[in-house]
């Protein structure tokens, strides 16, 4: 969608052209790199900003991977504001001052007549007129063996309109439709505010890769760069960073959950915004594209990261934070992100302060950041203000303003909205209180045999939490054979392992959970994640485990919003003369049917399950139908509920 095969060593690219199989898979690609931003609060374009930019980039070689060729690298770049009076006097180009100018940088394969044709349909349909295709100046000799055989052919478009309302949203939709035509091509950046150069040569030969970042009427007031060391994937020219709207070094581990989410939200989001992912992206690229998603449609740059890179513990102090923590889940992962949208210029950490981030103020109001300090020459005397960002920390520099920000300050500027978010936030719940009669012993026996309890769960996993109110402890040393080779039949649940960076994410104790971790949900239908002035739907709930006495209520319709939020109830049971596969085709379809019926929340429940009846493993039951809503576009419309007898060790 968009992207082009720029390199012969991108293994996702051979597998979506079936040329060969591998054991490479995208889903597992994450980066860890350097990265940072020199800027002026002054808003001064100058080429000295360019300057220390570069040099920081060269610092960070050793960040970064290179070849053994010497010269090629996993990807190293830069973002600029345009530089409006060098592009137009390069081209010829006379334009009105009061006229904006957008720039392209598009990565083309060669033969591109059908990829250019694609792209100023695409910009057409926006009411935007191309000025002129520029060739951008490279020197490829400079390049190593393995870069230059992947080299793209690199152009800026230059543009214009008569009408500038709501330009960046409209540069949005034009290259979402370039993607959603197949044509060849991958447009690094598209905008009316800044501009990227990248490649695959080391940072010190950026520079003396593209002549521009040379010349000193190249001028800016701030400048991005990042030096890529990609962990486990092929580098390709379109991988490198910076992307659009951020440079990311770090993981996200949560991508695959985010991911899902995403796609499950897609049937909210008009047509003009698909693709919503590249296919086969990186973690970095599916966060870049999320941002811009929201940073297109109504949120400044900076708002957008902080909804998707929130800092721990916030939800009862902040009602922006409560507000944008029930419309998006968090990216986490060790991250340390540096955006801008070519006014505000700024970085973020993750909630865990896993990656470092230094940042330095001079008496001249320049702004050094970076992963390390000692990337630019800076004189002591000078130096007004220096630290460091500590976990969930934000730093804004806001150009427009001529004003450096600090995570208190934009919390406050966030916060500033509270009564407006404290009006949407809708706080029913469902009250916990003391629950019916114990099951009687035979009908527990009965129910623990259905499920396949055996003595040793009910003895060594149940009975310490049931008595003492703690799991159970368990040495190391674990010889259980695993789920798929085990001789004796094993519970769904056990085929299933956490996947997360083991190395790099601190081991959690009660006293971290206690500061970093909430269970706080919603049950219910979800809030439209680009509309940030909807009412947030739904039951507010401390806890995604409900007891017996809330499932109770929330079965007898016994809430405040019982009358809001119809309830359906699915039996996630099949007789004996069906089989598992239709009987969750037929769940599914059902599913589908009482959602689209007008059901807010669907309970899932195996408790019918006796000697006629057999339980779908709710494992299963719940991944089906999430899927089958989501394909069906109606995910968003219900929450789902689960009252499972099966569900015992996860």
């Amino acid at each position: 969608m968009g992207r082009i095969n720029l390199s012969n060593l991108s293994l996702s690219s051979e597998r979506q052209q079936g040329c060969r199989p591998s054991l490479v898979d995208p889903r597992f690609e994450h980066e860890s790199c350097g990265v940072g931003f020199v800027a002026t609060l002054s808003n001064i374009p100058s080429h000295d900003i360019l300057e220390k930019a570069l040099t920081a980039l060269a610092r960070l070689e050793h960040r970064g991977a290179i070849a053994s060729d010497g010269k090629s690298s996993d990807g190293i770049g830069i973002t600029t504001a345009i530089p409006r009076d060098f592009l137009l006097a390069s081209t010829g180009i006379a334009l009105d001052a009061a006229q904006p100018l957008v720039v392209g940088v598009v990565f083309f394969p060669p033969n591109t007549a059908e990829s250019h044709t694609e792209f100023e349909q695409a910009l057409v349909a926006q009411n935007l007129t191309v000025l002129a295709w520029r060739d951008v100046p490279t020197r490829p000799q400079i390049l190593g063996e393995i870069a230059l055989s992947t080299l793209p052919v690199i152009r800026h478009v230059l543009i214009t309109t008569d009408d500038a309302a709501r330009l960046s949203h409209r540069l949005f939709l034009a290259r979402k439709q370039f993607e959603r035509s197949h044509a060849e091509g991958y447009i690094c950046s598209l905008s009316a505010s800044n501009m990227v150069y990248k490649a695959m040569c080391a940072g010190r030969l950026l520079a003396d890769f593209y002549p521009d970042l040379a010349d000193p009427a190249f001028t800016t007031p701030f400048a991005l760069f990042h030096q890529r060391y990609a962990t486990n994937v092929a580098p390709s020219w379109d991988r490198a960073q910076p992307l659009r709207m951020l440079a990311h070094n770090g993981e996200i581990n949560t991508v695959w959950g985010n991911r899902a989410r995403m796609d499950a939200r897609a049937a909210t989001f008009s047509e003009d915004f698909r693709p919503i992912f590249t296919e086969h992206g990186s973690d970095s690229v599916s966060l870049d594209e999320t941002v811009e998603l929201l940073a297109r449609n109504g949120r400044t740059v900076a708002e957008a990261v902080r909804m998707l890179i929130p800092p721990a513990g916030n939800l009862d102090r902040s009602a922006f934070f409560a507000y944008a923590g029930d419309s998006a889940e968090p990216w986490d992962g060790p991250a340390a992100v540096a955006f801008t949208d070519g006014c505000l210029v700024g970085a973020v950490l993750d909630r865990n302060g896993l990656r470092p981030c230094r940042f330095f103020v001079t008496e001249d109001d320049l702004v050094v950041l970076g992963s390390e300090a000692g990337l630019v020459d800076l004189d002591p005397e000078t130096i007004v203000h220096s630290g460091r960002l500590g976990p969930g920390q934000m730093i804004v520099a806001d150009l427009a303003d001529h004003v450096l920000l600090e995570d208190e300050q934009i919390q406050a500027i966030f916060d500033g909205a509270a009564p407006e978010y404290e009006k949407l936030l809708e706080e029913s719940t469902l009250v916990d209180h003391a629950p019916g009669p114990a099951l009687e012993s035979s009908e527990l026996t009965r129910l623990q045999l259905a499920f396949g309890y055996t003595r040793e769960d009910v003895n060594m996993i149940l009975k310490p939490m049931a008595m003492d109110g703690k799991d159970a402890v368990w040495s190391m040393g674990d010889d259980t054979p695993l789920a798929p080779l085990a001789r004796s039949p094993r519970p769904v649940y056990a085929f299933f392992r956490q996947r997360f960076a083991q190395v790099t994410n601190p081991p959690t104790d009660s006293l971290r959970e206690a500061r970093v971790l909430q269970l706080h949900t919603r049950l219910g239908p979800w809030p439209h994640m680009l509309d940030k002035r909807a009412p947030l739907p739904g039951l507010s709930l401390s806890s995604p485990f409900l007891s017996l006495a809330q499932m109770h209520d929330l079965r007898a319709r016994q809430h405040a919003l019982a009358g809001n939020l119809p309830l359906a109830v699915l039996e996630c049971v099949f007789n004996q003369a069906c089989n598992l596969v239709t009987a969750l085709d037929d769940l599914c379809a059902k599913a589908i049917d009482l959602v689209r019926g007008g059901a807010a929340i669907l309970l899932l429940t195996d408790r019918q399950a006796n000697g006629e009846t057999i339980p779908i493993p709710m494992a299963l039951a719940t991944g089906a139908v999430h899927h089958a809503l989501t394909r069906a576009g109606v995910r968003t419309f219900a929450g789902l509920a689960v009252e499972a007898g099966d569900c015992r060790d996860l």
